[in-house]
């Protein structure tokens, strides 16, 4: 009789968490991208770097989430010098998500309601690594 409760139990487990909600990532969260640049360009502008030329750069940076559905929302990344519209979406089990920007892609970790880890790649030019945290404003 045990077995077939804990049977029952672990079947709806699959219910339980897909009833639980989305964290809430609308709002603006700010930090500072800690970038290895390859170029200039975009919102890593620098005057007199080369196309080849290896750099490594601080921006401050703003991610405005303006609309939300479920795991899906949108919003603008703001930097001094460039604004680009961004689309994400959360993993299934609200630890984290993908972003995706005019011409690079965001993997992002849920610390808590106002903390996330984030890091972008951009493979056109320039080329970017760079890894940030986010703070909910």
């Amino acid at each position: 009789m045990r077995f077939k409760l804990v049977i029952a139990a672990l079947a709806l487990l699959p219910a339980l968490v897909s009833a639980q909600n989305a964290p809430n990532m609308i709002g603006t969260w700010t930090g500072t991208f800690n970038a290895t640049v390859m170029g200039s360009a975009a919102h890593h502008i620098v005057p007199n770097k080369k196309d080849k030329e290896i750099y490594f750069n601080k921006i401050p940076f703003a991610l405005e989430i303006d609309r939300q559905e479920g795991i899906n929302f949108s919003g603008l990344l703001t930097s001094k010098n460039r604004k680009e519209v961004i689309l994400g979406a959360i993993t299934p089990d609200f630890q984290g998500g993908v972003m995706v920007d005019e011409d690079g892609t965001h993997t992002f970790k849920i610390i808590d309601p106002t903390t996330i880890q984030n890091c972008y790649v951009q493979i056109s030019k320039p080329k970017v690594a760079a890894c940030w945290i986010g703070k909910k404003q």
